[in-house]
């Protein structure tokens, strides 16, 4: 009987599922015991939260879509440096997500560059958005169009990798093609041919991420990957981008005097 239950309990560890619930459970407390947002270490609290607790979401997350991958029997064709995909306007960003890509990104030299090229994007979206009105199929019809511009994510290497792999939002992880990498890009992506699609998670994990979510709702990060970027930017980042008046590809970057912990490796 005791050997069986051990035999149970071992599974039960492995399972994918178990793990990645465990993960942002443990997550989660850590978000909860952060200090108030007004407090003077707040940010590098936070900071050390996300570094310390986020890889273990991800490597269940994803253990957990290759688990399904698996078991639909499906065929992915999705390689290394096939980046056709990588032109979308990436939505459903948890917010804790942008504060540990930000801090992936800080140090680099070319943060100020990044910071800017997100802007930009979002701004292009923000524009589209606009002219497709207010009725239930506007944001997939700007989604569309964002993706016909063909505007390259502000994180793809010249080779056509990502260049902030490992710190990827989940919203990217679970996108994946069964078709040839040609049906992936421009206006192929509306042909019968196209085999884009998303790996959705149980809703148990759905409402934990939520749940682990909203502990940040305080600070007010949009969904959506580039325009959450320039917003944590703003909140701890090196730079001020103010909006600006009439030339929305040209902003300026302000030097700022934010916290500055120690980046992710």
């Amino acid at each position: 009987m005791g050997k069986q239950a051990g035999r149970d309990d071992g599974r039960q560890a492995a399972n994918p599922l178990v793990r990645l619930l465990e993960a942002i459970a443990f997550l989660r407390a850590g978000l909860q015991a952060l200090p108030d947002p007004q407090n003077d270490r707040y940010y590098a609290a936070l900071a050390a939260v996300v570094t310390a607790r986020l890889p273990a979401v991800y490597e269940a997350y994803d253990a957990c879509l290759a688990e399904t991958l698996e078991t639909e029997g499906r065929t992915v064709t999705c390689s290394r440096g096939c980046a056709a995909c990588c032109r979308h306007f990436v939505s459903s960003v948890e917010p804790f997500e942008l504060v540990a890509l930000d801090l992936f990104l800080r140090n680099r030299p070319d943060y100020g560059d990044l910071v800017v090229s997100s802007y930009r994007r979002a701004r292009v979206y923000d524009g589209i958005v606009k002219e497709e009105g207010d009725d239930e199929n506007a944001e997939d019809r700007a989604l569309y169009r964002y993706f016909l511009r063909g505007h390259a994510c502000s994180f793809l290497n010249p080779d056509g990798t990502c260049g902030v792999y490992a710190w990827r939002p989940m919203s990217c992880r679970m996108f994946y093609s069964e078709a040839s990498p040609r049906f992936c890009a421009g206006k192929e992506l509306a042909s019968p041919w196209n085999k884009n699609f998303q790996v959705e998670l149980p809703q148990e994990a759905e409402e934990a991420l939520a749940r682990c979510a909203r502990l940040l709702d305080h600070l007010a990060l949009p969904e959506n990957l580039f325009p959450g970027l320039v917003e944590v930017n703003a909140a701890f980042g090196r730079y001020e981008v103010p909006s600006p008046a009439g030339q929305p590809g040209n902003p300026e970057l302000r030097s700022a005097s934010p916290p500055n912990p120690a980046p992710l490796s």
